[in-house]
């Protein structure tokens, strides 16, 4: 199944998976997602926890687990990726919010300024 959408599995110059015609699927994001939700019609939800993802230009999604490797299009699942923060970088960022009224008092009456 994997050789029809792709034709020669496998990587290509420039990190993509090619075909026999020597066409180039670019790979648009590959990584770890914390959960692969798929939907199909007239089938229950399932998912996959902690997989390799990969997501490849004309839709298709490559997703690899422990338990499991499979290949679907993106409009049968969704796709939540990990993010990982660094905490000591979190701790030493400081965001300045500006409260909604304030802005908007400033905006119909300049004098307040």
């Amino acid at each position: 199944m994997v050789k029809r959408f792709f034709g020669k599995v496998g990587k290509g110059a420039g990190g993509s998976a090619g075909d026999a015609g020597g066409n180039q699927v670019k790979i648009i994001k590959k990584g770890a997602a914390m959960r692969v939700i798929f939907f199909y019609p007239g089938e229950e939800g399932t998912y996959v926890d902690n997989a390799e993802v990969t997501l490849y230009e004309n839709g298709i999604i490559h997703i690899r687990s422990a338990q499991e490797e499979t290949t679907t299009h993106l409009q049968n699942c969704e796709i939540l990726w990990r993010f990982e923060t660094d905490a000591e970088d979190r701790a030493n960022k400081v965001r300045l919010l500006k409260p909604k009224g304030e802005s908007r008092a400033e905006d119909k009456n300049p004098e307040l300024r």
